[in-house]
């Protein structure tokens, strides 16, 4: 199905987030958007999916003019939607939530109905390894996107669009999605790929569309880009250079001891982070990252061990965990962990200031200290009175950046900190996790990009089933090495290619 979009205008309050935007997605086709985060590429998508509707232009289908109101409309019409942020119920089965999907379907319909066997059928085949009984709220993030894509194949579609699926799957999970994005397309579909990373564009893409503040920047064939033309073409600039490692004092004292730390999923996690070392936590989702980070955080009670800061005890099993102005924290999900989104963007950058004033601070105040940090991390829209929720994905992970970094806390655990960022955002949180390394304050750094974590970190440790299975200086590192121990190598043959490596 061809879909044409035409002088498409979208406006929310005082800002202009789509500007009279023209835009084809061919049949047979992935056609890549791109832009910085706040460019308006998901606001343009969610258009064409129904959830807001234009203030001015028109969208055809296959040459029809359609009147698209809502999302269950556009199901209707043949088209489906795979979020950034997930549009899944916790509290539901993998199989509600796909039930959800279908139309006309009663409030109750039993367990063992027709329509509910066919869709244990579709989970099959597209995600054999996930039960659908079981409740997505105990999912690890890479299994729950993999639940958005079984949601929109259980329909119908005839153009589908991605918003930015490859930010939270493993190198395979994404390998396994641009299989699925070219068979759409080699069946006829037309597919949308909305995206901040430039390997999914070379990976899958056959076009690409790049939107730059609100507007279509430029239209372009996929083959023979480069990724400094594409960035140029987002942002208007070269791409910033990448920053080198930071050189560690052989001397650097212990800033942060994780002592025998038992805590959920995590277990038994022995780890030393010295100032102004940046320790990278690598592994599949769901092997225990979330539950160290927010251990240490303080967000998850310690059922073993110690977190020792600066030679004090942090948190213990019985130790009532507090708000430490010494530890920063990004979580793995912002929206559902770190943010109130109906409150304004000033309040939810000020709430580790608010927590330890004895007054309440001034709107005018809050305003001003909003501003600097909406400036430096580039937030859009640049309102500090604006509601949270009305941020895009990548702007609310700004936010949080922002926030949490600000202070100059001793420690900072970041979870996936780029999450949905773009390449321009990327470099700001780096530069600025980094920046807080060189003054002496030690990161702990989760994140599935192997390539980052070798880049810029120290050390790399990598978790499997709840535990540490190996740390090797980010230097000696290399993908078969981290892979085998993600993969689970025996810990001899782990040691025997670390030698090797270091030889």
């Amino acid at each position: 199905m061809h879909v044409r979009m035409r002088a498409i205008t979208k406006r929310f309050g005082s800002t202009l987030a789509v500007d009279g935007v023209d835009f084809e997605a061919p049949a047979g086709q992935v056609t890549a958007l791109l832009g910085e985060n706040g460019a308006g590429k998901s606001t343009l998508m969610k258009l064409l999916y129904g959830m807001h509707r234009p203030d001015a232009g028109s969208i055809e289908l296959g040459g029809t003019v359609a009147a698209i109101g809502s999302p269950r409309s556009a199901m209707a019409l043949g088209i489906g939607m795979v979020f950034q942020q997930f549009s899944l119920i916790g509290s539901l089965s993998v199989r509600e939530n796909l039930a959800l999907m279908l139309p006309g379907l009663p409030w109750w319909i039993g367990r063992g109905a027709k329509r509910l066997r066919a869709i244990d059928q579709h989970l099959r085949k597209v995600v054999p390894e996930i039960d659908p009984d079981q409740l997505v709220c105990t999912l690890p993030v890479g299994s729950m996107q993999l639940v958005e894509l079984a949601k929109v194949l259980l329909l119908d579609a005839r153009c589908v669009i991605f918003d930015e699926p490859s930010a939270v799957l493993t190198p395979p999970e994404a390998l396994r999605l641009w299989d699925v994005m070219r068979g759409f397309a080699g069946r006829g579909l037309s597919v949308v790929l909305i995206t901040h990373k430039l390997h999914d564009v070379q990976s899958c893409a056959d076009r690409v569309s790049v939107m730059r503040a609100g507007r279509m920047a430029a239209t372009l064939p996929a083959q023979g880009l480069d990724d400094a033309g594409v960035v140029e073409l987002m942002v208007g600039r070269a791409p910033p250079p990448a920053q080198p490692r930071a050189t560690l004092p052989a001397s650097a004292r212990t800033r942060l001891w994780i002592k025998g730390l038992s805590a959920g999923a995590a277990q038994a996690i022995d780890l030393r982070l010295r100032a102004g070392e940046i320790v990278g936590i690598a592994g599949v989702s769901g092997n225990g990252q979330a539950a160290l980070a927010e251990a240490v955080a303080g967000m998850l009670p310690l059922e073993a061990g110690e977190v020792i800061l600066d030679g004090e005890l942090l948190r213990a099993p019985r130790l009532r965990a507090r708000l430490n102005a010494g530890v920063g924290y990004i979580p793995e999900r912002p929206l559902a962990n770190a943010v109130a989104p109906e409150l304004s963007v000033a309040v939810n950058l000020a709430f580790r200031r608010i927590a330890s004033l004895p007054f309440v601070p001034r709107a005018a105040d809050l305003d001003e200290a909003a501003a600097a940090l909406i400036a430096r991390f580039g937030i859009r829209p640049a309102d500090p009175r604006a509601q949270a929720q009305w941020l895009s994905g990548g702007n609310l992970q700004k936010l949080v950046v922002a926030r949490e970094l600000a202070g100059t806390p001793a420690v900072v655990v970041a979870c996936y900190p780029t999450m949905g960022l773009d390449v321009t955002a990327s470099a700001q949180v780096h530069e600025a996790l980094f920046g807080l390394a060189r003054q002496g304050s030690a990161v702990l750094w989760i994140c599935e990009d192997l390539d980052d974590l070798m880049r810029h970190a120290h050390r790399i440790a990598v978790m499997l089933q709840g535990r540490i299975v190996g740390v090797v200086d980010a230097a000696d590192a290399t993908l078969p090495l981290l892979g085998r121990w993600m993969a689970g190598a025996s810990g001899d043959d782990a040691a025997i290619e670390t030698a090797e490596v270091a030889a």
